[in-house]
């Protein structure tokens, strides 16, 4: 994959992540955001009914925290968490991320190095130490999956979260939108795909009494799309998405 954001991230890596490219596909998957092109094909644009529903599990909006409210916080997922890491500049935190990961990637790829310097996967990062908070995004790279075995693994990778992390409060990030160009040319990224996939994803949060955040709403614009500025290939992030993104991470917390 050539990407500018991609190159960045390689060329950035910590010690407290590894971004280690888990490129393989998942059985059923479709391939994965990070490394391949979706077919052409037309969308049917974002609509506002196909939101999740506000519950228990959302996140109000409070006074923005500073840094230190992360200081317990683990951060895990994809080539976006990664970015994150980069360029939203919110440090003192662990990233546990990695290129093109998926939720059964989560806990099968060995892609994370650990706190004993072996690498493991980042299931087994989340369990190494306690943890205050940990924000989980996953899901684009097995967008063209089917969704309830997605979900069905999504609810497992999380049981075995928080049988680990019991005084842990996790907060499950929808998928991030994409571009209107890129929802346009594919059924597998649209946005319509993407809603589906954060409804489920919401009533799974609620179902396993986790927290729900909605970036969708944080990143999009007036017509539901990623702005065209603000992203390199549609579906990563521009710098100062990353930056939006953590300022709505500060003002929504419980």
């Amino acid at each position: 994959m050539i990407m500018i954001l991609s190159l960045l991230q390689q060329s950035a890596c910590s010690s407290s992540i590894s971004t280690a490219k888990a490129s393989e596909n998942q059985p059923g998957a479709s391939p994965s955001a990070d490394t391949a092109a979706p077919p052409a094909s037309a969308s049917v644009p974002p609509s506002a009914s196909e939101s999740p529903e506000v519950s228990k599990t959302d996140v109000p909006e409070k006074t923005a925290a500073d840094d230190s409210y992360f200081s317990d916080a683990a951060f895990a997922g994809n080539s976006l968490v990664d970015g994150f890491r980069l360029f939203s500049g919110l440090s003192g935190c662990a990233y546990y991320a990695a290129t093109s990961m998926t939720v059964a990637g989560a806990s099968s790829k060995a892609a994370i190095k650990l706190d004993n310097g072996q690498m493991g996967t980042i299931v087994q990062a989340l369990s190494q130490k306690p943890f205050g908070k940990i924000y989980i995004l996953l899901g684009i790279n097995e967008i063209g999956s089917n969704t309830s075995a997605f979900i069905d693994q999504y609810g497992k990778m999380l049981d075995t979260i928080i049988a680990a992390q019991p005084n842990c409060k996790i907060y499950v990030m929808s998928l991030t939108p994409v571009s209107r160009t890129k929802s346009e040319s594919s059924d597998t990224y649209s946005m319509s795909r993407i809603n589906e996939y954060n409804t489920a994803l919401h009533k799974l949060a609620a179902d396993k009494a986790c927290y729900y955040l909605d970036l969708v709403s944080a990143l999009a614009g007036p017509d539901g799309y990623l702005p065209a500025d603000e992203t390199t290939d549609g579906v990563h992030f521009a710098p100062k998405t990353y930056q939006k993104w953590c300022a709505y991470l500060k003002t929504h917390y419980v």
